[in-house]
C-alpha cells in the first residue's frame, strides 16, 4: 500500500507542470501526404499551452477535402502571436493509413 502511495504522489509531482499549463485552441490549413497520394485538409487543434513563442503538442481533427474523410492527429506546432505552424501524424480513415501533414493556421486562448 506504500508504494502505491509512493508512485501515485511521484506521478503527481512530476505532472505537475503540465497540470498547471492553459490549452489553446486553433483553426488551420493543411497539406496531408502519405500511402501515395497527397491532399488538402481544414481541422481545428487543440494546443498543450498558450505560451507564444514556444512550441507545443498538439491535437487534432482535420476533413480532408479530397477524399472527403476525417483524419484525427497528434503533432509539434510552433505558437507565433496569433498564427501557428505544425507537423502531423495523422490516420485516414477514408483510406485506412496513416499520412503525414504540414500546416497553418490561427490560434487563441
Amino acid at each position: 500500500m506504500k508504494r502505491i502511495a509512493l508512485a501515485s504522489g511521484l506521478a503527481l509531482a512530476l505532472s505537475a507542470p503540465a497540470l498547471q499549463a492553459d490549452p489553446a485552441f486553433g483553426l488551420g490549413v493543411s497539406y496531408v501526404f502519405g500511402g501515395g497520394t497527397s491532399d488538402v485538409a481544414i481541422g481545428a487543434r487543440a494546443f498543450s499551452d498558450d505560451t507564444p513563442h514556444e512550441g507545443v503538442v498538439s491535437l487534432g481533427l482535420d476533413y480532408k477535402l479530397g477524399s472527403q474523410s476525417l483524419r484525427p492527429n497528434i503533432g509539434a506546432a510552433y505558437l507565433d502571436d496569433d498564427v501557428y505552424g505544425d507537423v502531423s501524424l495523422g490516420y485516414d480513415f477514408g483510406a485506412k493509413g496513416v499520412d503525414f501533414g504540414v500546416g497553418l493556421g490561427g490560434w487563441g486562448n
